[in-house]
């Protein structure tokens, strides 16, 4: 019985060691999120840590009126390597309501937020 548990122990640590992970430098992580309120629209804004090799999406997803959802994708943006600073203006907002916003990479299924915020309903003034 000892044998056989050591031996699945090295079949496990030497599949670990020849199945190439992705490294953190391989991919981008949410490093900063941030929802600003507009006229009738939000401005989405979040900053990346990592460079990643290839480009990788970014969900938008917002609910309304709940925190706990259901969520809608309302916009999808692309990472690009090289780039860290991205922005979304969601301008397809309703009646006057508080709204949720996540961040969702696709590829590794990483999120962030909730971020809340209400649309300004009457135009900036002049």
């Amino acid at each position: 019985m000892m044998k056989t548990a050591t031996l699945f122990a090295i079949l496990i640590f030497t599949v670990f060691l020849i199945v190439p992970g992705e490294s953190p430098s391989q991919s981008a992580t949410f490093a900063e999120f941030k929802v600003d309120a507009l006229y009738r629209a939000a401005k989405v804004s979040w900053k990346t840590a990592g460079d990643p090799k290839a480009e990788m999406s970014v969900q938008i997803m917002r609910a309304d009126t709940f925190e706990e959802g259901p969520y809608q994708e309302v916009g999808v943006v692309k990472i690009t390597p090289g780039k860290s600073s991205y922005e979304y203006i969601d301008k397809s907002m309703g009646a006057e309501a508080k709204y949720y916003y996540k961040l969702i990479i696709k590829e590794t299924n990483e999120s962030m937020g909730p971020k809340p915020t209400r649309p300004f309903f009457s135009p900036p003034a002049t």
